[in-house]
Parts: C-alpha cells; sequence; structure tokens
C-alpha cells in the first residue's frame, strides 16, 4: 500500500469549508540512499489528493504518479497507485469533539513493467478526533481487508490498522502530518519456495513550512519533506533488508 494521505486527517476543514484538493510534487532521494538495492526506484511522485466532507460523513481519494526511475530507458509514467475511502458518520460523542464512523475503501494500482497490482477492498470502524480549533486532528482505523486474486497471489482475507495524524502550528505556518499502516500480505521474498505472507508496516510522516496564504488555512505553498519508512513493503533488487528509509523533498499547494 501506498501513502495513505495526509490529509484524511483533513477534518480540520469541516467547520470552515466542504472540500479541499492538493497537489504535491516530490523529489524522492530514496534511490541515492538505497543505490543497489532500490536500482529503480522513481525520482519523482506527483499526488493528487481530494477531501470532501458533507451532513453524512467525508469522501477521500489520492492518486500517485511515479516517474522514472535511475535505470529506465523509457520517460514519463512508470506506475500509478490509488486509493478511494468514504466515511459514514454514525455517533458523535459528546463534549470530546470525536466521532465514531463507517469507513469502507478500495486501493488499486499498476505499473508499465509488471502491470496491475494486487487490488484490495476494505470495511471497518474508525474513530476520529479533533482539537476545538481543529489545528491537531487523529483518525484510527480498524478494518477487514480483502485482497483480490491476482496473477499468483491467491485472494486472501486479512486486517488494517491505520492511524493518521495532523497538527497545525506556529500560527499556521507549520504543519507535522502522516500516517502509519500495519497490515497482512504478501511480503518480498527471496527464497525459491515462491510467494509468502507477514506483516507488513508502512509510515509516511510529513513536514510542511506553509509560505503563502492570507491566513494559512486556505489557498497556500507549502515547502516540506516526507519519509517513507516501511518494513517488508519494498521489493529490492537484492539482499534481505526489509526495512528501508526513503526520504524526499516536496513542494505542495492547496487550493
Amino acid at each position: 500500500m501506498k501513502k495513505l494521505l495526509s490529509a484524511i486527517f483533513a477534518l480540520a476543514t469541516v467547520m470552515t469549508a466542504s472540500a479541499q484538493f492538493n497537489l504535491q510534487l516530490h523529489y524522492d532521494l530514496g534511490r541515492t540512499l538505497n543505490d543497489t538495492k532500490e536500482l529503480n526506484r522513481q525520482l519523482f511522485t506527483t499526488t493528487a489528493e481530494f477531501f470532501r466532507a458533507d451532513r453524512l460523513g467525508s469522501t477521500f481519494l489520492f492518486i500517485d504518479l511515479d516517474y522514472k526511475g535511475k535505470s529506465e530507458n523509457n520517460d514519463g509514467v512508470l506506475g500509478a497507485y490509488w486509493e478511494v475511502g468514504r466515511d459514514f458518520t454514525f455517533y458523535k460523542l459528546k463534549n470530546t469533539n470525536s466521532s465514531l464512523t463507517a469507513h469502507v475503501e478500495y486501493d488499486g494500482g499498476c505499473n508499465v513493467s509488471s502491470g496491475p497490482f494486487q487490488q484490495a477492498l476494505l470495511a471497518g470502524p474508525a474513530w476520529q478526533w479533533h482539537s476545538n480549533d481543529f489545528s491537531k486532528t487523529f483518525t484510527f482505523q480498524t478494518l477487514y481487508k480483502q485482497f483480490l486474486k491476482h496473477g499468483t497471489n491467491e485472494a486472501h482475507a486479512s486486517f488494517q490498522t491505520t492511524a493518521v495524524w495532523g497538527i497545525t502550528f506556529a500560527q499556521g505556518l507549520c504543519t507535522f502530518s502522516g500516517f502509519a499502516d500495519l497490515w497482512y500480505g504478501y511480503i518480498p521474498d527471496f527464497d525459491a519456495n515462491g510467494q509468502k505472507k507477514g506483516m507488513v508496516f508502512l509510515t509516511e510522516p510529513q513536514f510542511w513550512v506553509n509560505v503563502v496564504g492570507k491566513n494559512r488555512q486556505s489557498d497556500k505553498l507549502s515547502i516540506g519533506t516526507e519519509i517513507e519508512m516501511s518494513n517488508n513493503f519494498i521489493w529490492a533488487t537484492d539482499g534481505d533488508d526489509m526495512f528501508f528509509v526513503n526520504p524526499t523533498l516536496a513542494v505542495k499547494y492547496t487550493f
């Protein structure tokens, strides 16, 4: 799974706006830090994120487009990954700034070389919280995850837990946000005996400096970084190391 979403925590916009859209451009430094193990890692990634709240809950989606790794001869988009999620609010806890929702989600994507990724459908409860001024937000999801059949990977039932956070401080100048996913599924396997399953961990904290915007709560340009940390997630070109750290340099514009 790739990028769940620094903006699912966009509960911060619920009280001030019904929709939010942002575009991000990331220059990936992972291929420099892990040159031999991630030889084909992308050089650039663009991310488009959309969040909209309504009287029933909220809708969130994003798409990542990866561009040309270090060893590729072709130009343009090498792969795409997207997630679409919907939350239905069914209970608001009194005097707590928190609520319980029913979450449903679809994950999928494709790669120019290897074709479609294994798709997944998710559903389960979520707990959402925000501070009085929405400068701090937190979401925790506990989900049933159904992987669909893909090539030699069989369809199988699984689970996923996701935590998403957002903190805006310094009078709106800075934002610290991100997510952490833990799920059970197929993992990289260098054994000739074939595929195997295991626990997969992925987190992508982001730090942004919001440099443009009348009140730094509406339209703004941000400069920052994202640090992808994962275990049993990246299919490296050699070796047995399963833990990787891949930072980026990034810009973001929020409409």
